[in-house]
């Protein structure tokens, strides 16, 4: 086991485990000086965090209501975790009890090695449980095995209005629901520039960087490995209310659900947008299956662009699989499409909303209600909805087949 960097305890830090708990937001400031190796927490001057039991005492003074609003924390040496059950970094759950990070932490080009936590009904489980107004930047979290119930991510289980910069994720992550390779619930704030590798399984809101954001920007980040679980998965959101997915890439993945699966998002719902994003791989499901987005009300993606594979039952596209009232544009699909009914090249199945200067070049394939861009429209202005698409790829069907749209339901 790779152990870099350790330093043993001082009396000190082995004192504050056994510390009485203070007040919610009550700063201590002889337990907070003992858990450091140095600093005063200033941005000029850090705490800094050198071993795993000032990782494990800081893990302590922040769950026993220790918010370190506004002070700056920082590592100063690789860590090995292995052999350690970890207890998350703040608290959460359904009941109101909250003790969150308030502050600022910086991983400073170190990493984090064989976290892991087995408990599988415990909330909130990750790196930090819980986040408010946080700034994390450049933590690295390596060969992580993280097992929780809801909220459960890799670094974060929930966080509100918090940002995230220049993160790395790689591991397995497994949870119940709102299960992310990265955050398990967030809802505003930022995830930027951020990395996830590895594994993500659960049974609802399942996502390789967030299983729930709503009103959260995600930009610049990527996805690879394998995401699976039954309801609202995606490359990188289960779910996503108001939220945004700027110049993302989800390569050489494998996408696996039930109902709502897509290479980004699963479900992307209330004024959503996906821009300049980049799939290639497999995305699996049952129904409202698409390259991009699962299920999209109100949603836009623009500028995306999908290779690869999208295999199931119903609502199959290769850029969107059920598409209500929303918007695709300048949107490339070459990956091959298969299903049984609701297949098309862009949008499996679409009840209002427009598909604006969109391409197909891969084979469209199923039973019923097949076509090149639209497998099953739904609405009377079909000449308004749909505008400079154009379907280079071959379309197989045995009912309702056409070269642009397969099915039209007035």
């Amino acid at each position: 086991m790779l152990v870099v960097g350790l330093v043993l305890p001082s009396a000190g830090e082995a004192a504050v485990r056994s510390v009485r708990r203070a007040p919610v937001g009550q700063a201590r400031r002889s337990a907070v000086v003992s858990i450091f190796a140095a600093g005063n927490g200033t941005q000029q001057n850090p705490y800094i965090i050198r071993s795993e039991n000032q990782l494990s005492a800081f893990a302590a003074s922040v769950n026993n209501g220790n918010t370190y609003d506004g002070q700056y924390i920082k590592l100063g040496a690789n860590i090995d975790l292995g052999g350690v059950e970890w207890t998350s970094i703040g608290l959460y759950d359904n009941n109101g009890d909250t003790r969150p990070f308030k502050g600022f932490f910086d991983g400073a080009g170190f990493a984090i090695f064989n976290m892991g936590h087995g408990n599988n009904s415990k909330p909130a489980t990750a790196f930090f449980g819980a986040l408010l107004g946080a700034r994390i930047n450049g933590v690295s979290l390596q060969f992580l095995q993280m097992t929780g119930g809801s909220n459960v991510g890799g670094l974060v289980g929930f966080m509100t209005g918090s940002e995230l910069t220049n993160c790395l994720v790689s591991g397995v992550v497994k949870g119940q629901t709102s299960v992310g390779g990265i955050v398990g619930s967030a809802v505003g704030g930022f995830i930027l520039n951020c990395k996830f590798s590895g594994e993500v399984v659960g049974a609802s809101e399942v996502g390789g960087i967030a299983g729930v954001a709503d009103y959260v920007t995600m930009r610049t980040c990527s996805v690879t490995g394998q995401i699976e679980g039954n309801t609202n998965v995606g490359g990188f959101v289960g779910k996503s209310q108001d939220g945004m997915i700027i110049d993302g890439t989800a390569g050489v993945v494998l996408i696996q659900g039930g109902r709502n699966v897509g290479g980004f998002a699963g479900n992307l719902i209330d004024g959503g947008r996906v821009e300049g994003a980049a799939f290639n791989g497999q995305v699996r499901g049952d129904s409202c299956v698409g390259g991009i987005v699962g299920h999209t009300t109100f949603g836009t993606i623009v500028r995306s662009s999908v290779s690869g594979s999208i295999t199931g039952r119903t609502q199959l596209g290769g850029i969107v699989g059920d598409l209500v009232n929303g918007e695709v544009r300048r949107c490339n699909a070459t990956a091959s499409v298969d299903g049984i009914s609701d297949i098309g090249g862009i949008a499996g199945r679409m009840s209002g909303g427009s598909l604006v200067n969109n391409a197909n070049y891969g084979v469209v394939s199923g039973g019923e209600a097949v076509g090149g861009i639209v497998g099953n429209f739904s609405g009377e202005s079909l000449n308004l909805s749909l505008s400079a698409n154009r379907s280079i790829g071959s379309v197989n069907g045995y009912f309702n087949t056409g070269p642009l749209v397969g099915a039209h339901v007035q």
